[in-house]
């Protein structure tokens, strides 16, 4: 089986949540997905997360977007049976990224 990655992003313009609350809002956006695309497994989404989980990083922040997606996607890179990861963007919020079985 492969992997997609599949992104999100959490609004928190003053990076004030908490590793808790980045991991509620996290399992928020994985309910969502499995909403959206089933719980058959193998999407692609982030429906694949749901239980999984988050892991913040807080040591590094981004200036957009695509700074935080090539991050989390190419130097992280996450297991797609584990959690997503969760990085901060200056004056935005969080991107949630990751691998995901399809």
């Amino acid at each position: 089986m492969g992997a997609n990655f599949d992104s999100d992003f959490i609004e928190d313009p003053e990076l004030k949540l908490t590793d808790a609350e980045l991991v509620a809002e996290a399992e928020e956006v994985f309910d969502h997905a499995a909403y959206m695309y089933g719980h058959a497994g193998y999407s692609g989404t982030f429906a694949e997360k749901t239980g999984e989980g988050a892991t913040i990083h807080r040591d590094k922040e981004f200036n957009d977007n695509s700074e935080a997606y090539k991050y989390v996607q190419e130097v992280l890179d996450n297991d797609k049976w584990g959690p997503a990861d969760v990085v901060p963007i200056k004056g935005k919020g969080w991107f949630i990224g990751g691998w995901c079985s399809s």
